[in-house]
């Protein structure tokens, strides 16, 4: 097959050319692995912040209801960051994961899931937004 592409970056082009040339590979050859090897890598999901702290959320659930019922739990980055008995050592320790964090869960166990219905947002997910 013969395949014409326009609009690639010239010295991409050269430098793909030089390493099929190192590995003695012909140029149809090396771009078929490429291709194969994109292909491959292409459907690996990136889980977002929002999703990774909600599974986590969901998979500590039961645990938190058990042992820490009225305390207030973070996730964040996709881990339990911690659980504490006061609401501002909560708060403070959620303001020292930095700016990077965009999404965290901050929820009182037990109390946040009977507000449910009364929350127009849900639970205590916070999503940080740069102004």
């Amino acid at each position: 097959m013969t395949l014409v592409i326009k609009k690639l970056d010239p010295q991409k082009v050269r430098m793909f050319k030089a390493e099929a040339v190192r590995r003695g590979l012909p140029l149809h050859q090396a771009l078929e692995e490429a291709i194969t090897l994109w292909l491959n890598t292409s459907h690996a999901v990136v889980e977002s912040d929002f999703d990774a702290n909600n599974r986590v959320y969901e998979a500590v659930k039961e645990e938190l209801r058990k042992n820490h019922m009225g305390e207030f739990a973070i996730i964040a980055e996709g881990k339990l960051i911690g659980v504490f008995k006061d609401g501002q050592k909560a708060r403070e320790a959620l303001r020292s994961l930095g700016s990077h964090v965009k999404h965290a869960i901050l929820t009182q166990v037990g109390v946040d899931e009977e507000r449910a219905g009364e929350l127009e947002w849900w639970g205590g997910s916070i999503e940080r937004q740069d102004a």
